[in-house]
């Protein structure tokens, strides 16, 4: 498989420092993409996998290109500077990669209140923000891909600790269904992707995972499509190459 060239083009990936995220910035950047990736600081980190700082670090190392945003996803006049940074800065949006998610990891009667409105505000609310704010400038150009990091919790067999999780991936699966079909004459590609159980922070003593670094290609594979090769699907990342791909 000939591995993409995203030379000139501009990729934002939220939740850029560690995990699925981290490994997608780096991938585009290898490829030749300007990478901004959002975290919420850019020192620090809730989890084990590293900063978002780290990233632009390896970034930088490797001899790529981009711009590291600390900051909140969640919120409208946070996500519309950023935006308007991107642009300002690099006068174009080619890719959104929504990766950022928060799963409490408990049942849904044992889930607080502020867990569950803090669930909604990364998988649901900044997903919409996010994608709603990157789409008049893909509509200028007349090209873009957006891609939702989903899940198969809700498809799956039924765990206590996934119900509240696996409500908000489907909910972003249907946004993103409907979102296709309506930028489709816009040449913007929308698609959902499960990456799989994966050994990151997220999945720390639920279950063992996967490498993380295993989702690369059929990640950058996805970012590489137009409206006309590739949109409106929800792709396990497992059948990459066998049911979707270049197969």
């Amino acid at each position: 498989m000939a591995e993409q060239d995203f030379s000139g083009k501009v990729a934002i990936v939220t939740g850029a420092s560690r995990g699925i995220g981290r490994v997608i910035a780096l991938g585009l950047a290898k490829r030749g993409a300007t990478v901004v990736g959002t975290a919420r600081k850019m020192d620090d980190s809730p989890g084990a996998g590293g900063t978002l700082r780290e990233t632009f670090d390896m970034i930088a190392a490797a001899g790529g290109k981009g711009l590291p945003i600390a900051g909140s996803i969640t919120e409208p006049e946070s996500v519309k500077a950023l935006v308007e940074q991107v642009v300002n800065e690099y006068g174009r949006i080619d890719m959104l990669v929504n990766n950022a998610g928060y799963h409490p990891g408990v049942s849904i009667t044992e889930m607080s209140n502020e867990a569950w409105f803090n669930m909604i505000a990364v998988n649901i609310t900044a997903v919409f923000l996010m994608t709603r704010d990157v789409i008049p400038t893909m509509k200028l150009q007349k090209s873009g891909n957006i891609l939702g990091v989903s899940s198969g919790a809700g498809i799956v067999r039924p765990r206590a600790d996934n119900t509240g999780y696996a409500a908000t991936k489907g909910a972003m699966d249907r946004m993103f269904h409907n979102l296709a079909g309506e930028l489709l004459e816009h040449n913007i590609a929308v698609n959902t992707w499960q990456p799989g159980i994966l050994a990151t922070d997220m999945n720390a003593g639920r279950q063992p995972g996967e490498p993380v670094e295993i989702v690369e290609a059929s990640a950058m594979w996805l970012l590489a499509q137009t409206a006309e090769s590739f949109t409106d699907n929800n792709v396990r990342r497992e059948d990459f190459g066998k049911l979707w791909g270049d197969v």
